[in-house]
């Protein structure tokens, strides 16, 4: 496995070094990131990134662990033990409120998977974004440890993140969730192995999902390949912003090695080699403007919508890539609030008469609202 290492552009204003003079005309980042980037480099936050060094860049799960019981003293956290085929267990986090179980129905499933491109990350991680919905709708948040490259090479996570939604929905009583209620959520290289766990449960006839919410997902191996065409951004950011185009070959190199970008890697393990995306449940796909992974997001929604699928895409202007970290103002409102709306018609369909009825009361059509006042009419009258 060839060692791609990451040299951050020395610069006295960020995006200003000879390398960016070189780079095509590209989005800029907004005034927000642009002055958190510019402020954040010179601390060393972004260093150079080799696969060898990839475990040294893993915080501890217990201090992931402690940081969000912190954060959220309202969460109860238990570790289960989930079932491989080949008899060996991974962990899995399951989060509840402390309050107990919501009178009534069961609420929803979650299953979260964490980010960290495949290579970092723990099951801990990625369940902030998670616990608002569970405090809202109830039920319960699976997250899994699954495996991460270089030690444990693609698709081997991907093969525990589906092992771990099979197990959640057959044990959903138990942990009281509602198995018809399972929405998988990722971001990053969760979002991309959250794809790829609902094209494995199409194509094995798995759990039913009601939808994914795939955050700026890794999807394509190929993307910062130096022949590759399908993405310009990959080009356009090639060594700044969270999440450059270096340390995405450093990540996809760790996790497929030889095979990368060859006709042997699978949809699950890079969802955009997929030539069919129908059949998945509805998708939200947020993206940023300014990051590596927008061309391959944009090309995946528009991949669903060709198959007849149903897929929300946001794309975020000036945005680097987790977007909401770094422009924790105006866009993490944005990115947040347009999460919640989708999840709640998920969770709480409305009832499709009622647009009808708002659309008539607004005089938009005005044959409608003709119509409409007429029916009132003759009903108050036949029940007088």
């Amino acid at each position: 496995m060839s060692e791609l290492v990451l040299q951050r552009s020395q610069c006295n204003s960020y995006g200003m070094s000879r390398t960016h003079e070189e780079l095509p005309a590209r989005p800029a980042y907004d005034s927000a990131t642009a002055a958190l980037l510019e402020r954040i480099e010179p601390l060393g936050v972004f260093g150079t990134m080799t696969v060898q060094k990839i475990p040294s860049w893993r915080a501890p799960a217990d201090e992931v662990r402690a940081g969000f019981l912190l954060k959220h003293p309202d969460i109860d956290l238990e570790d289960v033990d989930v079932l491989r085929q080949d008899g060996t267990t991974l962990p899995a986090a399951v989060a509840r409120s402390a309050q107990g179980a919501c009178v009534g129905r069961p609420g929803p499933l979650f299953l979260s998977l964490h980010g960290g491109g495949l290579v970092m990350g723990c099951r801990f991680n990625g369940l902030s974004t998670v616990v608002p919905w569970l405090r809202r709708y109830g039920g319960v948040i699976v997250s899994p440890e699954y495996r991460l490259a270089p030690e444990d090479p693609a698709p081997a996570g991907v093969e525990d993140c589906y092992t771990t939604l099979c197990w959640a929905v057959e044990h959903a009583e138990e942990l009281g969730a509602d198995p018809e209620r399972v929405i998988v959520v990722g971001p990053s290289a969760g979002g991309g192995l959250s794809a790829g766990t609902l094209l494995m449960a199409r194509d094995r006839r798995g759990p039913a999902v009601l939808g994914g919410l795939l955050d700026y997902p890794m999807l394509d191996d190929r993307t910062g390949m130096p022949h590759w065409q399908g993405s310009v951004s990959a080009r356009q950011y090639p060594d700044d912003g969270t999440w450059p185009t270096a340390y995405n070959n450093v990540a996809w190199d760790a996790a497929l090695g030889e095979r990368r970008g060859t006709d042997l890697v699978t949809p699950y393990e890079a969802p955009a080699r997929a030539t069919w995306l129908g059949g998945l449940p509805p998708l939200f796909i947020s993206v940023a403007s300014a990051e590596v992974f927008r061309d391959e997001d944009v090309a995946f929604a528009s991949g669903v919508w060709r198959d007849g699928g149903d897929a929300e895409l946001h794309v975020y202007p000036g945005g680097t890539h987790a977007m909401e970290f770094v422009n924790a103002r105006w866009l993490a409102r944005g990115l947040t609030a347009a999460r919640d709306l989708w999840v709640d018609r998920l969770l709480r369909p409305e009832d499709p008469r009622l647009n009808v009825v708002a659309v008539a009361q607004a005089g938009t059509y005005p044959a409608l609202t003709e119509e409409f006042s007429t029916g009132c009419v003759r009903t108050a009258r036949s029940g007088a």
